[in-house]
């Protein structure tokens, strides 16, 4: 009983801890837009670039790793804990769980349902775009 109470606790840490990261660079990035828009704006924009351009073009590509890392930690997480949890629920939870989940698939009002395949394929050609610019 013991192992199983500290599995629990640990996959809640975990879940948790990558969940909170995920908030916060979200919250980086939004303030990294801003910071660029607001260098994009100013009257001294070359000054900028030329004392900080590293931090300004480093930083959106730096963060753009991070959220991917944190996405594919997330992703294996809840695939590795799908299993973990769905033995631990009884029927009439998990069916509670799949019927909520069947619904929540659906695409949101006003944005269009894409594939994985055309997802993958526009984050690979975003990829191929960035690598031949710098």
């Amino acid at each position: 009983m013991k192992k199983d109470a500290s599995s629990q606790a640990a996959w809640a840490l975990l879940i948790r801890g990558v969940a909170e990261a995920r908030t916060e660079a979200h919250r980086l990035r939004h303030l990294v837009n801003r910071g660029l828009k607001i260098a994009e704006a100013s009257d001294q924009k070359e000054h900028l670039y030329a004392i900080a351009g590293d931090l300004i073009v480093g930083m959106p590509k730096r963060l753009g790793v991070l959220e991917r890392v944190l996405d594919r930690t997330s992703y294996a997480l809840s695939v590795m804990g799908s299993e973990f949890f769905e033995s631990r629920l009884a029927l009439p939870d998990r069916e509670l769980v799949e019927e909520a989940v069947k619904h929540s698939q659906q695409p949101f009002p006003g944005s269009t349902k894409r594939s994985s395949a055309h997802k993958v394929a526009a984050r690979y050609l975003a990829k191929m775009a960035v690598d031949s610019e710098g």
